[in-house]
């Protein structure tokens, strides 16, 4: 009898032991059909945030630039301004920019004993992009500053009567018309190219500088009775200054932030993204979807 019940309790034992096993089991086997439903979620949340059909990588972006030419702030009649500025694009793909720079200071590339003269320049425009689902945006923008310059063809003399050896700088203020073809994706980096249109008017030979336009690349000369031009012309005709209409080109690069003010699909891919390389995920506040 003893042995009846010892063998008893040797098989429940047994029983509970495979009982408890295939419960063990049949929870690691759910914790995995979880992990695998939840893991197929997120990447179907992903694929969706990063859909073409709701991706937008010009909305809320603001881009930090540097460049050269026009916009960076100006170009001249043989070299460059450089500048740095800022703008930001709206989700309705317009934006504005403020840019700020130098014009340096260098040797005459004619005349080797002449220097020619530095100055600042600056730039505030507004802007349209397309194609916000396309990396390559074709851009318009208008724009208000400095928008070329040039150097006076005699440094004239000083109060000594000594011959000067730096050719003073003429800045042009005015508006100017671009055309612009751009990079920008969800990466960090903004690259643009530019060539534009600019007037400036002709100054004191129509009349004065008017409508915020300065061309002061012209002087009253007393003995011919006419206006005649400051900068070294392609020719000789006295007649021919700084050009009232022109066309400028320019390039530039920038850093690009994230989209500002993510809807609440963003919001979650990036905390997605953040838990899977195991960076804290900060709490946001969640803005009304799209």
């Amino acid at each position: 009898m003893v042995k009846q019940i010892s063998l008893a309790l040797v098989l429940l034992l047994l029983c509970s032991d495979i009982v408890l096993a295939q419960r063990a089991r049949g929870a690691v086997q759910e914790d995995d059909r979880a992990a695998r439903k939840q893991w197929e979620e997120d990447q179907r949340a992903d694929e969706y945030a990063t859909s073409l059909r709701r991706r937008d990588w010009l909305k809320d972006r603001l881009i930090l630039q540097l460049g050269m030419g026009t916009k960076y702030p100006v170009m001249g009649s043989n070299w460059f301004g450089f500048g740095a500025g800022a703008e930001y694009i709206t989700r309705w793909h317009a934006s504005a920019f403020l840019t700020a720079g130098f014009i340096p200071g260098h040797k005459d590339p004619v005349f080797d004993a002449y220097e020619l003269d530095g100055g600042m320049g600056w730039r505030v425009g507004l802007a349209y992009y397309l194609f916000p689902k396309n990396p390559i945006h074709l851009g318009f923008q208008v724009s208000y500053g400095t928008v070329f310059y040039d150097h006076e063809a005699d440094p004239g003399m000083n109060d000594a009567g000594e011959i000067l050896t730096t050719r003073s700088i003429i800045i042009c203020r005015g508006y100017e018309f671009d055309v612009t073809i751009s990079y920008l994706s969800d990466q960090w980096y903004f690259l643009q190219a530019i060539i534009g249109v600019y007037t400036i008017g002709n100054g004191k030979k129509d009349g004065g500088n008017s409508w915020g336009r300065t061309n002061d690349s012209w002087k009253y000369d007393i003995l011919e009775q006419k206006y005649v031009s400051l900068v070294t012309t392609d020719s000789d005709n006295a007649n021919q200054a700084i050009p009232p209409v022109g066309i400028v080109f320019g390039i530039g690069i920038g850093f690009a932030f994230e989209e500002f003010f993510p809807d609440e699909t963003e919001i979650r891919r990036r905390e997605r993204e953040n838990s899977r390389s195991g960076k804290p995920v900060q709490g946001q506040r969640r803005p009304t979807v799209r």
